[in-house]
């Protein structure tokens, strides 16, 4: 019995090492490219190019704002584009006892737009942005003037989120453990098979490693906060979904027809459903990971929506 305990010691020290190791090798190659704001509960990293009326970026769940290099530089002669990480993602901090619900990060980037004199912007989330999109819509609609969502995550989940699932672990103490033992070794061994699993059935770009920002999702401080942002968003949706019809802002929804990581009926329903008028498309053969691998028809869906939103103020003008 000793030695089995001695030999477990070993491994559950091998992994922190190695884990360490992950961690240091990403920490040399990456640094913050944008500005760094301090706001309420951590800080916010963002990044600005282009002219024009406000846009702001929003990344998915182990996303960062590298995500949307393409889309930005689409979107860039039209829009003042905003590429923000998340609250506990990228390179913006979220300290210990600050909440990963939708409401917290809302109101983190809410006061980070006060804080740069970012009176009022359009908005693009993906996937989990999405839904703090709607949320942002829902806490100040007289910023917010319009919404595009990209296979966004919108209402509960009623099972789970393909490779991602993985990630709801409620316990905050066995969310440590795994965060700085088996996580960063499971996630280096099948990283590349589960990322062709998010991307399906379109290919993972050859560049998404360093270009897009794929590699910050192997350290462990993303899987840690990753799995805060995944069990907090089931009640943040709860508390949000009933009240969809009270945004006045345009909105639409974009899905991929062949996205498996999340059900692009329901998500767009519930939407539809509250705001009849949304507007709603999909794009023929691509999967969950559209702001990457359709560019070109994402950056057309938001500016037909901010379109929308220019002729209403010309009516109401």
């Amino acid at each position: 019995m000793a030695i089995l305990l001695i030999v477990l010691i070993a491994i559950i020290v091998a992994l922190y090492f190695f884990t360490r190791k992950i961690d240091s090798g990403i920490d040399d190659a990456f640094t913050p490219s944008g500005h760094i704001t301090p706001v309420t509960g951590g800080t916010i990293h963002w990044q600005k190019q282009g002219h024009g009326p406000a846009l702001i970026l929003i990344h998915g769940l182990l996303g960062n704002a590298r995500n949307f290099s393409e889309l930005a530089n689409e979107l860039a002669p039209f829009f003042t584009v905003y590429r923000v990480d998340r609250p506990g993602s990228g390179f913006s901090s979220r300290h210990p006892k600050t909440e990963a619900t939708f409401e917290q990060q809302s109101a983190m980037l809410l006061e980070w737009m006060e804080k740069e004199g970012i009176k009022e912007a359009a908005l693009a989330g993906h996937s989990m942005g999405g839904g703090i999109s709607l949320r942002m819509a829902l806490d100040a609609p007289e910023r917010i003037t319009s919404i595009s969502l990209l296979c966004p995550l919108t209402t509960p989940l009623t099972g789970g989120a393909g490779p991602l699932s993985m990630l709801y672990i409620p316990s905050d103490a066995i969310r440590r453990s795994v965060t700085h033992t088996i996580a960063s070794p499971l996630r280096v061994k099948f990283g590349k098979k589960q990322m062709a699993q998010i991307f399906a059935p379109e290919a993972v770009p050859a560049d998404f490693a360093v270009k897009g920002g794929g590699i910050l999702a192997l350290h462990s401080r993303s899987f840690y906060e990753g799995s805060r942002d995944t069990v907090s968003a089931q009640g943040s949706l709860h508390r949000q979904q009933g009240f969809y019809d009270k945004i006045s802002c345009p909105v639409g929804v974009l899905y991929g027809d062949m996205d498996t990581i999340l059900n692009p009926v329901t998500h767009t329903q519930a939407v539809t459903e509250k705001l009849p008028h949304a507007l709603a498309k999909t794009l023929k053969g691509a999967g969950h990971m559209i702001p990457i691998t359709q560019p070109q028809a994402c950056a057309e869906f938001i500016r037909q929506l901010a379109e929308i939103d220019h002729n209403k103020n010309q009516a109401i003008g």
